[in-house]
């Protein structure tokens, strides 16, 4: 533990803690998401199941630049273009899906259920990518439990999904935890201000509003700042690539 005296001694100095800080380090975007779904190398034809599509706009992307085919499903459809239903009930026959897209779903379904019905449907060779926040060990238990029972979470917990996966027959092939990337990019291009969120949170405080979900809501990407919550992306095949 530091003393008092080395705090101040640190409190005082003229050096400028890392410099380097006050620069870009060039941070990914949610526009990369795309780009690593290129990258895998789809092909037209192709067929796509976009599960947890909302409005299904990224499927109507990826059948504009890649030329594929696909189905967008939701519980909640958002759009005509999009199908209800559920990943933990896939309405696709077995091995009838190339590649599956799977953003901000895991953390609010059944995992074990959901990846099995993911790895049926995907032919021998296909692939799914997911997005997927988790926890980490800075999360405290009680904030965990305070956004699941406040945003419908089921599970943050990256060891069970990645235990899920194994089970169904998953094969992972690329982890990538972004961290803060997402919302460094966001904010250097003006289209996030966690300042703003700081400001509302402290409000609502003050004004004495119970809001658990508009809480979480802005509390969220201050997690990922914070290294709290951890967004992750999970490149999963039927059949290793190696």
């Amino acid at each position: 533990m530091i003393t008092v005296r080395e705090l101040y001694a640190l409190w005082g100095s003229d050096e400028e803690f890392h410099p380097e800080l006050r620069q870009s380090l060039e941070p990914r975007g949610p526009e990369w998401l795309l780009e690593l779904f290129a990258g895998l190398g789809p092909k037209p034809g192709e067929f796509v199941l976009d599960v947890g599509a909302r409005d299904g706009r990224h499927l109507a992307r990826l059948v504009a630049e890649h030329g594929v085919e696909g189905l967008a499903l939701d519980p909640v459809p958002q759009s005509p273009e999009v199908v209800e239903g559920v990943i933990e009930a896939l309405p696709v026959d077995d091995g009838g899906v190339d590649w599956i897209w799977c953003r901000d779903v895991l953390v609010h379904v059944d995992v074990e259920r959901g990846l099995a019905e993911c790895a049926r449907v995907l032919k021998p060779g296909g692939k799914m990518l997911a997005y997927v926040t988790l926890a980490t060990a800075l999360l405290e238990p009680r904030e965990e439990q305070r956004l699941k029972d406040a945003v419908a979470l089921t599970c943050l917990d990256g060891e069970r999904i990645e235990r899920a996966a194994a089970a169904a027959g998953l094969v992972t092939e690329q982890k990538i935890e972004l961290g803060g990337e997402w919302r460094e990019r966001l904010i250097e291009d003006g289209e996030y201000d966690p300042t703003d969120s700081l400001l509302r949170l402290s409000r609502m405080r003050r004004l004495g509003i119970e809001s658990p979900h508009h809480e979480i809501d802005l509390t969220w990407g201050i997690y990922q700042l914070l290294g709290k919550l951890c967004p992750t992306v999970y490149v999963w095949s039927t059949t290793s690539s190696a």
